[in-house]
């Protein structure tokens, strides 16, 4: 048995994917997809402890979530098993059971939790995401085995399930901290003294399509330095890229898309409101603000438009390339984007490229040369779909109109294959996304 290492908890992670999803939805429909789609977004809120101190900073220990099940009805919600199956979950389809619709989840989810008792890594916690009260009987044999559990707590949770629990996870917490809701303060910020203007909480965050600026990653970068700055202090400029190099995709000349180490910090700090860059210069830094400020701090370059912001409760073009984006990593270009694309790589193939590493680079230089950065992984993902959607190099691969084409019916089996088939009016947004008019 392997012992427990410091500071770090073992943790079994159990999603009740219906009852939360519908108790969102209730609530914050935005939440509801945010947790449906970015399950990776609220997991490292867990994974770093902030469900012990609701959502504050202090007295956080982290966690290992090393078993993550989530439990789904497929006949419902099968569109959103993708994005778990993506995260490293292990997803159990619970069908109904019953005319009325009624599934075996609590039955299933209580069986796995019983098991997990005895399965050969000691887990210390348990975290049940769920308000269901059937877990009541559950909770209480793992407080008898002398493990910590968790639920996630709405406003008509039954008190015998509270009570049951070490701890519960207040569902605006998870909305404000973990899903990441512009209408709560920053998690851990405290009130502003008296006749001081509040920090303004920070907007909801939200990839806008384009062929600059990598925003999907930009959550994932910002938790490392605040974790980092937390631990060791301000980070200096120049220590930056040592950082970002821990990304795959990173390239000092690129800087994410966002072309200078100094517009990726300010882009770091629309996404963590925590997380402040110095005045420009020589010496600058990134740290931590220590309290709110006591007037909002001025507009700049990445100051989202009101239609990215919207994007999440739409239902048009934008809100389907982040679904697409984040279910099967097709890259969040705008259309002008993927028919500059095409374009250039029905030059190349005119020219004679047919190798697929050689088309990657190439692509990278030629939309270098209009000015335009594009991040390797994007070119590598467009030309990997289309040798694997089959398309023929000898068969008019000089029309750019083909080339979107194949790829356009490459990301349409990508979505089938995560089990979340496009819709008719997807399908003709999809074309308008890829194909063009």
């Amino acid at each position: 048995m392997m012992p427990s290492r410091p500071g770090r908890v073992r943790a079994a992670l159990f999603v009740d994917f219906d009852n939360v999803f519908l108790s969102l939805e209730a609530v914050d429909p935005r939440a509801a997809k945010r947790f449906a789609e970015q399950p990776g977004r609220w997991m490292h809120w867990l994974e770093r402890g902030y469900h012990t101190t609701g959502g504050g900073r202090e007295g956080r220990t982290r966690r290992a979530l090393l078993m993550r099940n989530c439990y789904l009805n497929p006949a419902t919600f099968s569109r959103f098993r993708g994005f778990f199956t993506r995260s490293a979950f292990s997803v159990i389809d619970c069908p109904p059971l019953t005319g009325g619709g009624k599934s075996g989840t609590d039955i299933y989810m209580a069986i796995d939790i019983m098991d997990a008792l005895d399965h050969a890594t000691p887990f210390d916690e348990f975290i049940i995401l769920s308000a269901d009260a059937d877990f009541t009987p559950v909770l209480l044999r793992l407080r008898a085995h002398d493990r910590r559990t968790a639920i996630l707590a709405n406003a008509v949770v039954a008190p015998a399930l509270t009570a049951a629990c070490s701890y519960t996870i207040e569902q605006s917490v998870f909305i404000e901290s973990a899903l990441g809701d512009a209408s709560a303060g920053a998690p851990g910020v405290a009130a502003p003294p008296d006749g001081a203007r509040p920090f303004p909480p920070p907007r909801p965050f939200t990839p806008r399509p384009s062929l600059t600026g990598d925003y999907a990653v930009l959550p994932e970068v910002a938790a490392v330095l605040h974790e980092s700055i937390e631990q060791d202090g301000p980070i200096p400029a120049a220590e930056l890229p040592h950082f970002f190099f821990r990304f795959a995709n990173f390239r000092n000349s690129d800087w994410f898309g966002f072309r200078s180490l100094r517009r990726l910090a300010e882009a770091l700090t629309t996404v963590d409101p925590m997380l402040e860059c110095g005045e420009p210069g020589e010496e600058w830094q990134m740290s931590l603000r220590d309290a709110p400020l006591e007037a909002p701090p001025a507009a700049d370059s990445f100051e989202y438009e009101a239609a990215a912001e919207t994007a999440e409760t739409s239902e048009g073009l934008p809100a389907l390339i982040e679904t697409i984006h984040h279910l099967v990593g097709v890259p969040a270009l705008d259309p002008d984007g993927f028919d500059l694309l095409f374009e250039h790589m029905a030059k190349l193939f005119d020219e004679g490229v047919t190798d697929r590493a050689a088309m990657s680079r190439l692509l990278q230089e030629r939309a270098g040369e209009e000015g335009v950065s594009l991040a390797r992984d994007a070119a590598e993902f467009v030309t990997t779909g289309l040798w694997q959607s089959g398309f023929d190099v000898a068969s008019d691969a000089s029309d750019p109109d083909v080339v979107a084409k194949a790829f356009r019916d490459y990301v349409v089996v990508r979505c089938e294959q995560a089990q979340r088939p496009l819709s008719t009016e997807e399908l003709a947004l999809v074309d308008e996304w890829l194909v063009g008019a």
